[in-house]
């Protein structure tokens, strides 16, 4: 799969998936594909996302949807456009190298 893996964990409400679809349409990203769960309230949805021209994702704007979703957490668990499988948490501000 080409892109980015995103996991987003919440506590799941009515609207939510609308929401966050709403947000990456508003930060010019892609769903290419998703997978959508939900056990005792709780959210766990992954999105495969690119750019809208098919381009990878700059941190940068994950950064800014981080910022404009509440009590949700948006982890980077792939991304096939770097070249040593990079994954990067910024909330902690640690980059992990995924050697693999």
């Amino acid at each position: 799969m080409q892109g980015m893996e995103l996991e987003l964990s919440a506590r799941d409400h009515v609207g939510l998936l609308s929401d966050i679809t709403r947000i990456f349409l508003e930060n010019s990203l892609c769903i290419k594909r998703a997978k959508i769960s939900t056990e005792n309230g709780k959210a766990k949805d992954t999105f495969y996302v690119t750019n809208v021209t098919g381009s990878p994702v700059d941190f940068k704007i994950i950064d800014s949807i981080r910022r404009q979703i509440d009590d949700t957490t948006l982890q980077v668990k792939h991304n096939s456009s770097l070249s040593q499988k990079a994954i990067r948490s910024t909330t902690m501000g640690i980059l992990f190298i995924i050697l693999s």
